[in-house]
């Protein structure tokens, strides 16, 4: 895909060079730390350390993930998709509206943590905040080998989901929807922690829900499984 003429923003190869040398240390630190706290780490705001040559590879592919899922229609400007730094408390989100997302760049990310605090926004990036955040804070931290969530707005299954009508497998990459697509029933936008945890519990083993009137939620063990389940659905 990204050879088919996706442009990443990448950067000079100074800023790459710099990505490496602080990724090599710094995360080696944080996972250095991770493992002997035995659980999430609480990671200080850094806007040095948390711009936009931080957490690189997770940024390239969460824009191009965010790129695929615009180019498909299952968002746009509104919907936004979410990857956890792995052995972190550290979750990248895609900006809210004002922002198509087939035209993400890496630089555009915003910066969590699990329970909420943003760390970090793009400057000059006119755009709003991903409003519905805890939603991807909140199942990150409650399905923590999920590494990447999607909010969609995809119109297929959001019909299917007005009309109460099941989501079945019919072919072969849906095989992982036979248990079922549990649905929520609350139509509203998720902009309470409250509100999310009754999302994730409806959520609960599976890896997609219907937002009945408003979208879907799915989610992957990594940003590659996180795609193909948001096609498959």
């Amino acid at each position: 895909y990204v050879g088919g003429g996706v442009s990443l923003g990448l950067g000079p190869a100074a800023a790459r060079s710099d990505v490496k040398n602080w990724s090599s240390s710094g995360q080696r630190r944080r996972a250095d730390r991770f493992k002997a706290t035995g659980g999430v780490i609480a990671v200080a705001a850094e806007p040095d350390r948390l711009g936009p040559v931080a957490y690189w590879e997770e940024r390239r592919k969460l824009a191009i993930l965010g790129r695929i899922a615009g180019s498909l229609g299952y968002i746009g400007a509104f919907g936004h998709i979410s990857v956890r730094v792995p052995d972190t408390d550290i979750v990248l989100i895609t900006p809210g509206a004002g922002v198509e997302k087939s035209t993400l760049r890496v630089e555009q990310m915003y910066v969590y943590d699990i329970n909420g605090t943003k760390l970090y926004h793009p400057p000059d990036l006119k755009a709003f905040d991903p409003l519905e955040y805890p939603i991807h804070t909140r199942i990150h931290r409650d399905k923590p080998e999920m590494l990447c969530v999607a909010h969609l707005h995809a119109r297929t299954s959001t019909l299917l989901g007005i009309a109460n009508q099941p989501i079945v497998p019919v072919i072969n990459q849906a095989f992982y929807l036979h248990e079922g697509v549990p649905t929520s029933d609350n139509p509203s936008l998720v902009v309470k922690d409250e509100q999310a945890a009754e999302l994730s519990a409806v959520l609960g083993d599976k890896v997609a829900c219907q937002m009945r009137g408003h979208g879907s939620v799915v989610v992957g063990e990594t940003p590659e499984i996180g795609l193909m389940n948001c096609y498959s659905l």
